[in-house]
């Protein structure tokens, strides 16, 4: 089993990356967090991986944003993520939903937008062990396997 980053390093990424992609967006812009979790359960489905691993998680509302220019902060986002080292997962539909993971460290973020004019800023760490190495029952368990 593979070491990873502490789950205290996971939650200083996924903050910095909210960061960053806020600084993308027009200077009156706001955060207004909705949910934050900094040591949720792993339980990606994709993942496959040993049991007692965690994730740090956040997801806000972006205000004091036109939402005439939901496209345009979309299109700014994408290229900064792509212009510094992440990748595109997921596009469609255009305008609505963009979910990118940073090819380095794996953690995703994803901009959402609804109908009403409201856009959402996501981030979620991979799965890492709380302190950065295989808990040693997990170890055990996956051996019987």
């Amino acid at each position: 089993m593979q070491t990873t980053i502490t789950l205290k390093e996971a939650n200083r990424k996924v903050d910095r990356y909210i960061e960053q992609a806020q600084a993308q967006l027009p200077p009156r812009s706001r955060l207004e967090e909705r949910l934050r979790f900094e040591d949720s359960p792993c339980t990606d489905p994709d993942d496959h991986g040993p049991q007692g691993r965690k994730i740090a998680e956040r997801s806000y509302e972006v205000t004091g944003i036109e939402s005439s220019k939901i496209r345009d902060y979309f299109d700014t986002l994408k290229r900064w993520w792509t212009d510094n080292d992440f990748s595109v997962l997921d596009d469609d539909p255009p305008y609505k939903y963009l979910t990118v993971e940073n090819n380095i460290d794996g953690v995703r973020l994803a901009l959402q937008a609804n109908d009403q004019g409201h856009l959402y800023l996501m981030a979620s760490s991979p799965c890492v062990w709380p302190n950065g190495t295989p808990d040693p029952d997990a170890a055990a368990a996956e051996d019987v396997d």
